[in-house]
């Protein structure tokens, strides 16, 4: 199950913060800071630096209070459940391993997949939303998370029964969860093995089907708002959307280089 998940921007913030999190897990990125602050979290204090990452878990405070002047600005992911469970049962951390270090922290490509998690919470699909949740969650990981476990059916053979389900239900809603069980292993031992084997995610590859497909459309004339809906949208902005971003241009425009 992957937990609900809500999203939080400050823009500009120069006043103390004091959060304590009861029913969530809380992820601050601290995007920039101008002045004196420090951030004390989980009984430890540290001098705010633009590009750090604080968990607080429920029960536990967070705290930014100013030194001097200060301006900054911040964004928050709050993850709603107990991610335990989901940390040791798709991740499997090592026995008697926390779940997350004290503290602002640094991690090496941290902002990028935090910014994609943020991103997906707004509103993608289900699957594009587990993958980065997931992604995030093992790149935080105290001591990393264990070698997958072995899958019944081979990670090759994991892998393309994944993709025949997101070839087949290519304009459907899919879940990680869902091709997991097809797939026969966990989440997270899925996404290490489709990209090992081919070089993306299973929602990157279901997005490539469905352009594919509504390009195939376009050359056949199908009006947009047809092709919209034959690949998977209610609306065809959510397509000009989709396609924009995987082909580089809109329906529109590749439509007038077909014709």
């Amino acid at each position: 199950m992957t937990p609900a998940l809500e999203t939080a921007h400050y823009p500009t913030v120069t006043t103390a913060c004091v959060s304590v999190p009861e029913a969530y897990t809380c992820f601050t990125m601290l995007d920039s800071v101008e002045g004196d602050a420090e951030l004390i979290s989980r009984g430890v204090r540290a001098t705010c630096e633009p590009g750090s990452l604080t968990v607080g878990q429920p029960g536990e405070a967070w705290v930014l209070r100013p030194r001097s002047e200060m301006r900054a600005a911040m964004r928050i992911v709050r993850v709603h459940c107990d991610l335990d469970e989901v940390l040791r049962d798709e991740l499997r951390l090592r026995a008697g391993a926390r779940s997350f270090r004290r503290g602002p922290q640094r991690v090496p490509g941290i902002e990028r997949q935090f910014a994609r998690l943020y991103d997906a919470a707004g509103g993608a699909e289900p699957l594009e939303t587990e993958e980065a949740l997931l992604t995030f969650l093992a790149a935080l990981a105290p001591d990393g998370p264990r070698p997958p476990a072995p899958v019944r059916t081979g990670n090759g053979q994991a892998v393309r029964l994944a993709v025949e389900l997101l070839r087949e239900r290519f304009a459907a809603v899919v879940t990680l969860d869902e091709l997991a069980a097809v797939a026969r292993t966990d989440r997270f031992s899925l996404l290490r093995a489709f990209s090992r084997e081919l070089g993306t995610t299973p929602h990157a590859y279901q997005m490539r089907v469905r352009m594919a497909r509504a390009r195939e459309l376009i050359t056949q004339g199908v009006p947009l708002s047809e092709v919209a809906l034959a690949v998977g949208y209610s609306e065809q902005s959510a397509l000009t959307r989709a396609f924009k971003g995987v082909v580089g241009i809109t329906p529109g425009a590749y439509a007038r280089t077909v014709r």
